[in-house]
């Protein structure tokens, strides 16, 4: 169960996405995924269905109402990179069927390198969610700011929300949805990292560290080799697609392959 949000400009960034991550599903078990939307063409759906089609798994569109959010604005921090369909993650279990029980929610500025079994089987029973620390990777006094700007203790730890195994059916359970729209509310809908803060400031005690490799950040690679990732993932405003960057070859053949290029 893939889950991910997307709008025109990141659309093409999600069929390379999707495309790395099928081409290294080894498992026989059938991939579903779900796309969140609020404003997507329908160039861009028949594409996305035509990237997917290659592959044995299923595609459903699920269209988010954006009014929810409406009063949601970007960023604080000045991060115009970010669009607001960031914030449809927090209300995954409300959309999916209600017999699904686990979510894989994937950002589309990712790139996937390995099977992703491993990571979908880990046992999350106790935790609201499992995610991958960001805040060992940077500065003391960029990892105190976030705590101190969320009131979280300095010596708790700080989630990447690119890559999120969510538990849906303890979310739905504890009414977990509900309380991050309303902490974001709490905050006049300005958030310096928008969802992510609110959900570090909300789970910051209830979630399960993973591997640094199931979410290889920007901040991660700065300092560590990402030989060993099994999933890249692009964060901040530089992407393989706009700068230089040494993985912008390895974006290109996902592109290529992806087939979205080639007119519908």
């Amino acid at each position: 169960m893939i889950v991910s949000a997307t709008n025109d400009h990141y659309a093409q960034h999600l069929a390379v996405m999707l495309t790395s991550l099928l081409k290294h599903q080894q498992t026989d078990r059938p991939v579903h995924i779900y796309i969140l939307y609020s404003d997507l063409s329908a160039i861009s759906i028949a594409k996305l269905q035509r990237t997917i089609a290659q592959f044995r798994a299923s595609v459903v569109f699920l269209h988010v109402d954006a009014q929810r959010f409406e009063d949601f604005a970007p960023g604080s921090g000045g991060q115009k990179y970010i669009s607001k369909e960031a914030y449809y993650r927090m209300i995954i279990p409300d959309l999916l069927d209600e017999e699904v029980a686990k979510a894989l929610y994937l950002d589309c500025d990712i790139i996937v390198r390995a099977d992703l079994t491993e990571l979908w089987d880990t046992d999350i029973d106790e935790y609201d969610l499992a995610a991958v620390d960001e805040s060992r990777v940077l500065t003391k006094s960029d990892r105190d700011i976030r705590m101190n700007r969320l009131s979280l203790p300095l010596d708790s730890y700080y989630f990447n929300s690119g890559v999120l195994l969510i538990n849906v059916k303890r979310w739905r359970e504890k009414h977990i949805s509900s309380e991050l729209m309303e902490f974001v509310k709490s905050r006049g809908g300005r958030l310096a990292l928008m969802d992510q803060d609110a959900l570090n400031a909300v789970l910051y005690n209830r979630w399960l560290r993973l591997e640094d490799k199931w979410n290889f950040t920007t901040a991660h690679s700065s300092k560590h080799s990402a030989k060993k990732a099994a999933i890249l993932h692009f964060t901040g405003p530089d992407k393989p697609w706009n700068s230089k960057s040494p993985f912008t070859k390895e974006y290109r053949k996902y592109l290529k392959q992806s087939l979205w290029e080639k007119p519908i």
